[in-house]
């Protein structure tokens, strides 16, 4: 089923409707899947965040380091999947049996809400890595928590 679901997904993207209609359906793919490309090493850091509190236990590391701990994993896992996850809510919402403006502004929505929730997101993670308690964690992974 899932196989069907992605064919779905990929004709609509790629469908030879108006020229207008696919440019600007390809461009919105585009759009998001660079973010989740960009957003994929956040990832593979959460994963290498995931070890190094198994690796240092987390008996010694405290409570303070639970909690800003979570918020550090939340935030570098939401930009990725909210990318993923807007390539296929636009199809779901086009494939609906909506009017065409509510269509329309559902995707003026993801447009302006996904950006804003992934810039919202990269504040979290910096203000999460600059806590005391996951300041060895970002020196010892160079991280940059300027973001400059």
């Amino acid at each position: 089923m899932k196989k069907n679901y992605l064919k779905k997904v990929f004709k609509f993207y790629f469908t030879p409707s108006p020229i207008w209609q696919s440019f600007l359906a390809i461009f919105y793919l585009l759009f998001f899947l660079y973010f989740a490309v960009f957003y994929v090493g956040n990832i593979w850091l959460a994963l290498k965040f995931i070890f190094y509190t198994i690796v240092n236990s987390g008996v010694l590391l405290g409570l303070s380091y639970l909690f800003w701990g979570v918020i550090f994993l939340i935030s570098l896992i939401v930009p990725f999947s909210i990318s993923l996850y807007s390539v296929l809510l636009l199809y779901e919402i086009w494939k609906k049996d909506w009017k065409r403006a509510d269509k329309v502004l559902g995707t003026l929505i993801i447009l302006a809400l996904v950006p804003f929730v992934i810039i919202v997101m990269d504040e979290v993670v910096r203000i999460a890595v600059s806590q005391g308690v996951l300041t060895e964690f970002a020196i010892e992974h160079n991280l940059n928590i300027l973001g400059r």
